[in-house]
């Protein structure tokens, strides 16, 4: 026998049935009973209109989408599958003052993020982007492309260096594309020391012949592109504030201080590694609104965001994008 805790809801449908004969419910009364999905449906899409009223200014209308992946899952990446459903439930929302987009993700494909961003401006004034737990890579892309983003203790963006997918022993695996540009730097910087110091540099040139020069070209690209992306991004709305006051040279400074930390695989070392938010807010500048541990806006966030975490892993699920009038899953 295995032992599991009952849910609450199965604990007051137990004491429903003992207040209540049987020929006072119907058939779907009964059967509704069993329906935990729908239970827990319908708490977390309290919890959305819970946000959706929290820290709202007056007079202002406010939707909110949330978009959560399951971030273990290899599947989990945003790609162009995601579009339909996004435009679907930014449908269910209408044209709002304030978009406040949940979203927990390992980030993906570039060109996606740049489209959900210009997808949900299109339905508001104000963007914002709310990270109960991470945002990384492509997600951050979409962070940056808010003009505020929302951070509790626990929340974390992370580099914008793009992955690039490889095959290592019959295993499927991303690597940062800077990783590859880094290495042809290294040889030839290795090279042209050699031939400096008057060297052999037979073993070098082998190395370098190895090296898939189309391959690492397409890095750089993808390189070129994460870079372009976030600049557009931070000065288009993020930093946009600085625009209006036409300080041009404060304008570029705090950009590319953000891009190189962010895009910097020798300060951060590793794709995943967590930029919190202290750091978004007093090293990159970023305009953060940081909740504390305590604060009812970020209670109210945290357990939508553990309620869909748990409803994917139970439904064998890995990406959940809902509204309070839309509820999508990718399998």
């Amino acid at each position: 026998m295995i032992y599991q805790n009952v849910p609450q809801e199965e604990k007051d449908y137990k004491r429903l049935g003992t207040e209540q004969t049987i020929q006072d419910k119907s058939y779907t009364d009964i059967l509704r009973e069993y329906d935990n999905y729908s239970t827990q449906k319908n708490v977390r899409i309290n919890f959305l209109k819970e946000i959706e009223k929290l820290e709202v200014p007056a007079k202002k209308t406010v939707g909110v989408i949330a978009f959560i992946c399951d971030e273990s899952s290899i599947h989990s990446s945003m790609n162009s599958r995601d579009i339909p459903a996004i435009g679907s439930a930014l449908m269910s929302i209408g044209q709002v003052d304030i978009l406040r987009l949940v979203i927990n993700s390992p980030g993906g494909d570039g060109t996606i993020a740049e489209k959900i961003i210009e997808m949900c401006r299109c339905y508001c004034k104000r963007f914002e982007v709310i990270i109960p737990n991470m945002a990384k890579s492509a997600a951050t892309m979409i962070a940056l492309g808010s003009d505020e983003i929302v951070m509790g203790y626990c929340s974390e963006i992370g580099p914008i260096d793009a992955q690039v997918p490889i095959i290592v022993g019959n295993v499927p695996r991303y690597i940062s594309a800077q990783s590859f540009i880094d290495s042809r730097r290294k040889l030839i910087k290795e090279y042209e020391q050699a031939v400096k110091d008057k060297k052999d540099t037979k073993l070098i040139l082998q190395q370098i012949a190895t090296l898939d020069l189309p391959f690492i070209e397409e890095c750089e690209k993808y390189m070129n592109f994460s870079k372009d992306m976030a600049d557009k991004c931070l000065t288009k709305y993020m930093f946009k504030k600085y625009s209006r006051t036409k300080n041009s040279a404060l304008l570029r400074s705090k950009i590319d201080k953000a891009l190189k930390y962010l895009s910097s695989t020798e300060d951060l070392y590793v794709h995943g590694r967590m930029v919190n938010t202290h750091t978004a807010k007093t090293v990159l500048g970023l305009s953060i609104k940081s909740l504390g541990r305590d604060s009812i806006y970020w209670k109210k966030i945290w357990e939508y965001y553990v309620r869909a975490n748990i409803t994917l892993g139970r439904i064998k699920s890995v990406k959940l994008i809902e509204t309070k009038g839309e509820t999508l899953h990718a399998g």
